[in-house]
């Protein structure tokens, strides 16, 4: 005959594993910037609409890179391609700079101390969506995903 506590012990187990899978999701799913890569901040302004067509919008969203240090920095290296969210679907985007931050001959654009760097992430959305959250791939020094989530304004 089974005591009446046999069920207990799978109880919690799967309580305890429940709530492991929901804490390593939330920390998966977490904003990561704004950031600080190697002495430079990297962090994002509002989404705006840039342009408004028929059944599309176009949306961008600055993308800020800040040296914080007292010495001239590298900026980090960012993919071009970028994805941004809304509530319903990804989209591809894309990262666009007025100064390229890395030269043919492989150097990468130094900020001097309180020097920024600004870029832009265009996206086209269907009409009525917004965009809710960008993520951005680091390239260089190291790979890894930047989360952000994003107003609108």
């Amino acid at each position: 005959m089974m005591s009446s506590s046999s069920w207990l012990v799978p109880l919690i187990a799967a309580i305890a594993l429940g709530v492991a899978a929901w804490l390593l999701l939330r920390v998966l799913n977490s904003p990561s910037l704004p950031a600080t890569i190697q002495g430079v901040r990297v962090e994002v302004t509002a989404a705006r609409l840039a342009e408004d067509r028929v059944f599309e919008h176009v949306w961008t969203v600055p993308v800020v890179l800040t040296n914080t240090t007292h010495r001239p920095r590298t900026v980090p290296v960012l993919a071009q391609r970028a994805e941004v969210r809304t509530k319903q679907a990804r989209y591809v985007a894309e990262l666009t700079t007025e100064v390229s931050w890395e030269r043919e001959d492989g150097a990468r654009l130094e900020l001097n101390p309180a020097g920024t760097a600004i870029g832009s992430v265009w996206v086209v959305l269907p009409a009525g969506e917004a965009p809710v959250r960008l993520r951005l791939q680091q390239l260089e020094p190291k790979q890894r995903h930047l989360v952000a989530r994003l107003s609108t304004s």
